[in-house]
């Protein structure tokens, strides 16, 4: 529980971070009206086109920030993935008959890191030479399979340890962990609120 913590921990840390440089985000349109976007616009673009033109009209310093959200990102990966994968790790031992699925899925949470790794080194390369790329492709395969493993990592852990907690079915040695876990969920929540 140490371990999933100090994750967890990582990961607030990351996403705090990540919240407060997006503030800076935003590009000229073809009219030369500022446009907000958010990283998503990046990672789900309709195609190469559009990604290098919002690329290329973005200021210097939204392009500098752009950059340091995806450095940052490195460190919110080191905290979003192995906390997954803990949680499908301890979820699988509990479960019984369910602990090859949950070993699994634990697993798959190391090729979704990789896929992110490669998919903001991919970002980080087109945002310092912007133009077309070949490789467009390959960088949406990252960034779907990214998604889906995490996704449906978080989607079979979180309902089936909401299960064990409700039921009682957990060891009160984890109860102070679970405590600071919440607690640092709220002051990240409230940290968020002030950072918007």
């Amino acid at each position: 529980m140490l371990y999933l913590l100090i994750t967890y921990t990582v990961l607030l840390t990351g996403a705090i971070w990540m919240t407060r440089i997006a503030r800076r985000f935003f590009f000229r349109d073809k009219d030369g009206l500022r446009r907000v976007f958010n990283i998503l616009d990046l990672q789900f673009p309709v195609s190469d086109d559009e990604l290098t033109t919002m690329i290329a009209n973005m200021l210097p310093g939204v392009r500098k920030a752009v950059r340091l959200h995806l450095w940052v990102d490195f460190l919110f990966m080191a905290g979003f993935y192995p906390t997954i994968a803990l949680l499908c790790f301890m979820l699988g031992d509990k479960t019984g008959n369910g602990v090859y699925f949950f070993w699994l899925m634990g697993a798959l949470q190391g090729v979704a890191w990789l896929c992110d790794i490669f998919e903001n080194l991919w970002l980080l390369r087109k945002i310092r030479k912007p133009g077309p790329d070949r490789q467009f492709r390959t960088y949406s395969f990252f960034v779907y399979t990214k998604f889906i493993l995490a996704y449906a990592g978080a989607g079979v852990t979180l309902p089936v340890a909401f299960y064990f907690w409700m039921t009682g079915d957990f060891e009160q040695a984890t109860v102070p962990y679970a405590m600071a876990l919440l607690a640092e969920t709220a002051l990240a929540v409230w940290l968020l609120g002030k950072v918007k």
